[in-house]
Order: structure tokens, then sequence, then C-alpha cells
């Protein structure tokens, strides 16, 4: 990212995808708020559990090797999650830019996608160190109780498959082709809806307006 170039555009760009993660994270809180009263909705009706497949050693076998499959993704995982704070970061980090001589700030970009960089590629590692750690502990349990072994005999068919191979390679281009869609389409009125939602919340708090609009208004 450069943050010498087109400061204001990056900034409203930051600011909408910090929106869209924020939308996303909110589902993701909705939906685990509703798990319990889902769980408490099935207590009431009292319905007879469900089996839990039998564990064998094939199955466990089978489980191990799913987990193996499943480690290779960790890497994207992994830059992922230690990409999401960022965002707040670097729109502040273009906000400063203004401050900074304009002969120094494209050595100051440069350096601050150094650091960024090198965050990311360290924190990373770190992450995907934990996950790999983490995933037999955590994801296998689960394999082991809500998959047969015949289910998982399927799975892990589907997983070693060409075209499942050739899916997760895609996968990358993917999200970043419909993210691009989304951004294009719905950014701008997502934009205008923040700046009216941040205008509502200002005129409820009783501050003053942006200095923006201060500056502009005391140019009349």
């Amino acid at each position: 990212m450069s943050l010498n170039a087109s400061t204001s555009t990056s900034l409203s760009t930051l600011k909408v995808a910090s929106l869209l993660a924020t939308l996303v994270l909110s589902g993701s809180v909705l939906a685990q708020a509703a798990a319990p009263s889902a769980a408490a909705s099935a207590a009431v009706v009292k319905k007879p559990a469900a089996a839990v497949p039998a564990s064998s050693p094939a199955k466990k076998e089978l489980i191990a090797k799913i987990l193996k499959i499943q480690a290779a993704s960790m890497d994207g995982l992994a830059h992922g999650l230690v990409g999401q704070p960022l965002n707040t970061l670097m729109q502040q980090a273009a906000q400063a830019m203004q401050q900074v001589p304009a002969e120094k700030r494209e050595a100051t970009s440069k350096a601050i996608e150094a650091s960024v960089k090198k965050f990311v590629d360290e924190n990373a590692k770190l992450v995907k160190e934990r996950a790999d750690k983490l995933l037999p502990s955590t994801v296998g349990p689960i394999l082991e109780e809500r998959f047969s072994e015949d289910e998982l005999k399927q799975l892990l068919a589907w997983q070693e498959s060409p075209v499942s191979k050739k899916f997760a390679q895609a996968a990358p281009d993917i999200q970043k082709a419909l993210v691009e869609k989304i951004m294009a389409e719905s950014g701008p009125t997502l934009q205008s809806h923040l700046q009216a939602l941040q205008q509502d919340i200002v005129k409820q708090l009783g501050l003053q307006a942006p200095a923006a609009s201060a500056s502009g208004a005391s140019k009349k």
C-alpha cells in the first residue's frame, strides 16, 4: 500500500473495508449469541441425542490425514488474522502522512510499508505455528464426534482430488475478485452512509463538526 499517493482515496477505501469487516464480525457474533438459545430450545424439546460415531484406529488415521491437508491452508488463515487490525493502523498512518513534509513522504511511506511487512511476516509465522499446534486438539475431536468413518473417507477423497486442489488454489483469486467487485459497486454507497452515520453521532453527542466543515465555514 502506498501512503504517498492518493491518501484521501486510500483513507476512504480503508474506512469502507473496515466497515465491511465489522459487519462480517458482527454477523459472527450474532450467530454465536444465537447458539445458546438454539441449544436451550433443543433442551426443552428433549430430542434424543444423535449417536456419536464409533472411534477406531482407521478413523483416527483418516482424521490425521485430513488435518495434514488442512494444515496447508493455515498460512492464509494466519496472514488474514494478523492483517485484520492493520486497517485502523494504516488509516491513522494515512492521516498522519498529511503532516509529513512533502519531500519526506516517499521515504516515510516506504519505511512504514517495510515495518508493516516485517510485522505481518513475523507474526503470521507465529500464528501459523500456534494454529498447527492447536489443529489436532481442536479440529480433531470435532471430526471424531460428528463424522463417521465412511464420511471421513468421502471427505478425504474430496480433499485429495485434483478438483479440490484446483479450487483451493483458485480460492484467493475468487475472494479477491469478489471483494473488488463488492467495493466497486457498494463502496461509494457505504462510504456515504458511513459519513452520514458519523455526522449523526457527532450531532447526538453534541460535538463540534469535523475540521473540514469548520475550515470551510471560516472561509466564508
